[in-house]
């Protein structure tokens, strides 16, 4: 039995197997309702988001934030501290520029490039802002709520299944799926690179509409050669979208992160070429 919700920005499809309907639309309604309480506390195209309020903060304002933002913004912390800072969530600035995020009109001039810079997490799930910040938490949120979507699976009884949100996928428990990849440079050719079974999977990719703008939502140099399309597999979605842009920017040397979070990754490159983490 499948269902499928627009959350996230993209189309988020729940596959269950083994379980009664009344069971399986129970414990579905539960999981997107999960995912959208998510997307609506760290979209920043929310005016009421707490990406937004950490936005329109001053030096020296705390906020209380939900206890889901606390925890990816925690996330983010460790993997900008663990990657040198080629995982950086204050990059809302960049993406605005682009225009793959609106302009907060409402919002204080960023004065912080890095998140460690920006904040400092306290308890009881409040935010210090250290520096006025343009936060962006948009891949990593993405497979937060995808893990969290499989956690609500869980507590409700359905032990097998997948949890698909566009380019980000878990398959967990006896369920076990083929991992297909569509070329950027001809949409309608897919590969199939791997069967997942109790494991995530994120892929970032260039523009499928416009390959032209290649990696525009990746902030940092991308030098030559650059990847066309990152997949990692890892035990948590959060950690695989996370390392798919740390191992755009950082590759080979991306390595010994990728090995410290039990993944795997496979580069697709502009000449054609495939490389494996």
């Amino acid at each position: 039995m499948r269902r499928a919700k627009p959350l996230l920005g993209t189309l988020v499809s729940i596959d269950i197997d083994g379980v009664e309907e009344v069971r399986f639309i129970e414990a579905s309604d539960r999981a997107f309702a999960r995912i959208a309480a998510i997307h609506a506390a760290m979209s920043f195209h929310e005016a009421s988001s707490d990406l937004r309020a950490i936005a329109r903060a001053r030096t020296a304002d705390t906020l209380r934030v939900h206890a889901d933002t606390r925890a990816v913004l925690r996330l983010a912390l460790a993997f900008e501290a663990q990657s040198s800072g080629a995982f950086n969530a204050c990059c809302a600035m960049a993406l605005v520029g682009r225009s793959l995020l609106p302009v907060p009109d409402d919002a204080s001039p960023p004065q912080a490039g890095t998140l460690s810079e920006a904040i400092e997490l306290l308890p009881d799930d409040r935010v210090r802002v250290l520096r006025p910040a343009w936060i962006d938490l948009g891949g990593i949120a993405k497979g937060y709520a995808v893990d969290a979507a499989v956690d609500e699976l869980l507590r409700a009884g359905v032990h097998d299944g997948i949890v698909n949100a566009g380019g980000d996928l878990r398959v967990f428990g006896d369920r076990c799926t083929t991992v297909h990849l569509r070329d950027p440079r001809s949409p309608g050719v897919t590969l199939s690179v791997a069967e997942a079974q109790d494991m995530a999977c994120a892929t970032s990719a260039w523009s499928l509409t416009a390959p032209e703008s290649k990696a525009a939502h990746v902030v940092g140099p991308l030098g030559d050669n650059a990847p066309m399309s990152v997949t990692v597999f890892a035990p948590s979605c959060a950690a695989a979208d996370a390392l798919t842009k740390i191992v755009w920017l950082r590759r080979d040397a991306a390595a010994d992160l990728l090995r410290a979070h039990g993944a795997h990754a496979l580069m697709l490159r502009e000449d054609g070429s495939t490389q494996r983490l």
